[in-house]
């Protein structure tokens, strides 16, 4: 599913601003076994884009406010899971959010220019449940190989 950030280990923080797919709760359940404690907050001067041909989106820089999730008690292995699903294409980024403001760290598109913007009415029924398929193969390939 993805080849991962395995050079980009997070543990220096539990604090994680989460604004897709991980902010539902039976994708992160799927990824780590657990919802993370978390307090709900907006990142301004971002916003959350749809990727092409993808069903989770990007946070990229731009107006607005970018709500979402900050995970405040991730474990240093749910970090490295986190860091190893995370598709090459983003990158750890420290943000602003509030209430706050505070710096955290987010998964931040590197890839193309995105003007579209990605709500989670975008995930019909049938797609979230492929994409929990898909996440828990990822899973159990990524537990079997590390």
């Amino acid at each position: 599913m993805h080849s991962g950030q395995p050079g980009q280990l997070s543990a220096a923080t539990s604090d994680l601003f989460v604004y897709g797919t991980l902010a539902i709760d039976q994708v992160i359940t799927t990824l780590i076994d657990r919802v993370p404690a978390y307090e709900l907050v907006v990142a301004p001067r971002w916003r959350i884009a749809q990727l092409p041909g993808r069903l989770y989106p990007g946070l990229v820089a731009g107006g607005g406010q970018a709500p979402g999730r900050l995970y405040t008690d991730l474990t240093t292995p749910e970090w490295a899971t986190l860091d190893a699903f995370e598709d090459p294409a983003y990158t750890l980024t420290a943000i602003d959010v509030h209430p706050g403001p505070r710096p955290v760290l987010a998964y931040v598109w590197a890839g193309e220019r995105l003007t579209e913007p990605w709500t989670i009415d975008r995930l019909s029924a049938t797609d979230l449940s492929s994409y929990l398929e898909q996440c828990g193969a990822w899973r159990r390939h990524y537990e079997q190989n590390r």
